[in-house]
This record gives C-alpha cells, structure tokens and sequence, in this order.
C-alpha cells in the first residue's frame, strides 16, 4: 500500500508511470504490504486463475501481478504502476518488513522508479521484457 500522496501520468520509462505527488524525504518508507489493498495468491490457485479466465483477461491481469519468493503479489492502488528504472531507481525495496523506500529526495512530480531485479523471482513474467 502506497503510503504517500501519488498520481499518474505518461512516463518517459514505459506507458503510465507513478509520480510524486508531494515531496519524499530519502529513506522515507513510500510502501509497504498490507493485506487489505494488496492481493496474495498462491502459485496453484494462479494457475487455476490462467486455467480458468479468458486469456485476454488474465493477461491483463498478470501485468499488473509480480512473482516474488513463489507467490504472486497484485497492488491494487497506484503501486501497481511503478516502473522498473533499473540503475535510475529512486526506490528501494527492503525484504525485511515488506516495504520500499525512497533512496534519495525526490520532489514532486518525478516519477517513483524500482529495480524489478532487487524483488522478483528470476523466473517472473514482468523480468522477461528487460532481459531482451
């Protein structure tokens, strides 16, 4: 669950981006996990969930899904439009407490950049693209 104001607009990185909507101090926590705003589910129940929905559907919704240690996490709010910046990330994700927080100041309407590499699985769907 994001824990600072946000909104979304075209990024420069990939489609719609995630953006600052207020200033975020460095090491400020910007999310963390909370099961009322953030799905979990099972890799079994996941793939019954590919078995079981049209294809255009479920891809639809495993672009808005990452894998991480062998589940599969779904934000519901605007987290789910953080895109991967790579050695441009300005966030960062710390396994322990299940939160991700800011690596430097970051001013309002800079975009929330990750390393998608830091928290998913080698095998997840989401790395596939940035391998090619």
């Amino acid at each position: 669950m994001l824990k600072i104001k946000t909104y979304l607009d075209r990024s420069q990185v990939h489609g719609i981006g995630l953006f600052a909507g207020e200033p975020i101090r460095a090491n400020q926590e910007v999310w963390s996990f909370d099961a009322m705003v953030d799905l979990v589910f099972d890799l079994e129940y996941w793939r019954s969930m590919a078995q079981s929905l049209a294809p255009a559907s479920f891809n639809q919704v495993r672009q808005l899904a990452y894998k991480e240690d062998n589940v599969v996490y779904m934000c519901l709010d605007n987290a789910q439009f953080m895109n991967h910046g790579g050695r441009e990330a300005n966030v960062a994700n710390r396994k322990a407490g299940n939160t991700m927080v800011a690596l430097c100041d970051i001013p309002v309407g800079r975009e929330l950049l990750c390393n998608y590499f830091e928290f998913c699985d080698a095998d997840d769907w989401s790395l596939a693209w940035l391998r090619k």
